[in-house]
């Protein structure tokens, strides 16, 4: 096979990069132009879209976050605040030999590692997307590796069968309650919603209205997705899901819940119901973002999901690596 080149794409080159993005299995929503535009511009990132050519033709690459800790560490990560996963991607092979299509992944992605490696990176952070698990090309080399989770929901399967007997109180609770769901795409009602859930906690949501606005506009535009909401007989919204579209699959991607409602069943009547939508759409099944965290882990267990792994690679400098050590050795305790 001809020799793999790496290089930065510029900004008239990444309706090419969506092409692939489309044709890519593991390219999902996160990957697209559209999306990390939002968090370039409104996170103030320094976005790097780095893409692989074979004879000119783009068969893979990666997006990169770029920051500059205090002029001392020179950072790239391929996720930033609301994208959970948006690593390496390749072009969908058409060989069909096993043996041959991980010959080419491996190919792709060690030149991505290479060129990745020459860029003077102090520390690199890559997160796959769930489905893309052949990692090797980085761990063979160094790099160190972590296990996440998530979880699909099958939407061929029966959900009554499947649903726990708390998730069955919780139901009645909001049928009791009087509440019901339906789709309302507000991104005024989403921050609000947001906003309560870390005022509880004392802490500022992950990003500003603006980031929800520019999603909101984007759902609108190109139609990538839809806000579910649970609201109260007298119309106020008490709990929504973001559901994102993917080539398979639904994505919910981020949710809230007013904390005065938290007894009330409402995000539990919010799956139940987007289930049961969502089957007469063609998507195999729901992506529950929820994995990573024990406490929404234990809640969506009650719907019997099937639980996926994905995997991030990371590779550090030697002075990341003491400045990690020190910063650990310093604060432990306090955090």
């Amino acid at each position: 096979m001809e020799k793999i080149e790496v290089r930065e794409l510029a900004p008239p080159e990444y309706k090419e990069w969506d092409m692939l993005v489309e044709k890519a299995q593991p390219g999902t929503i996160f990957h697209t132009s559209q999306w990390l535009e939002i968090c370039r511009d409104v996170l103030f990132r320094d976005l790097r879209i780095y893409g692989c050519f074979r004879n000119d033709e783009l068969v893979g690459g990666c997006p990169l976050f770029v920051k500059n800790l205090k002029g001392i560490l020179k950072v790239g990560s391929s996720t930033c605040n609301m994208t959970d996963y948006c690593g390496p991607l390749i072009k969908e092979s058409v060989i069909s030999k096993k043996s041959k299509r991980v010959q080419e992944t491996h190919e792709i992605f060690n030149a991505l590692r290479e060129f990745l490696c020459g860029q003077g990176f102090d520390s690199i952070h890559l997160v796959f997307s769930p489905g893309l698990g052949d990692i090797r090309p980085f761990t063979w080399n160094g790099w160190d590796s972590k296990v996440h989770y998530t979880n699909h929901l099958n939407l061929k399967e029966n959900v009554d069968n499947n649903i726990s007997r708390k998730i069955r109180r919780e139901l009645k609770s909001a049928t009791d309650a009087g509440l019901k769901t339906r789709i309302r795409n507000d991104s005024e009602i989403y921050y609000g919603l947001l906003s309560m859930v870390y005022e509880k906690q004392k802490m500022e949501p992950p990003v500003p209205r603006e980031f929800f606005d520019r999603i909101f506009n984007l759902i609108r535009e190109k139609s990538v997705g839809y806000m579910f909401v649970s609201e109260t007989p007298n119309g106020e919204a008490v709990a929504a899901h973001l559901n994102l579209y993917g080539k398979k699959c639904t994505v919910t991607w981020s949710s809230a819940l007013n904390p005065s409602f938290s007894r009330m069943g409402a995000n539990t009547l919010l799956y139940y119901n987007e289930f049961l939508d969502l089957q007469s759409i063609n998507f195999e099944y729901m992506n529950v973002m929820a994995g990573n965290v024990s406490r929404f882990a234990d809640f969506i267990m009650g719907f019997s999901p099937e639980v996926v792994p994905y995997y991030s690679v990371t590779l550090d400098s030697k002075k990341c690596s003491i400045l990690k050590t020190l910063y650990k050795s310093t604060h432990a305790g306090t955090e």
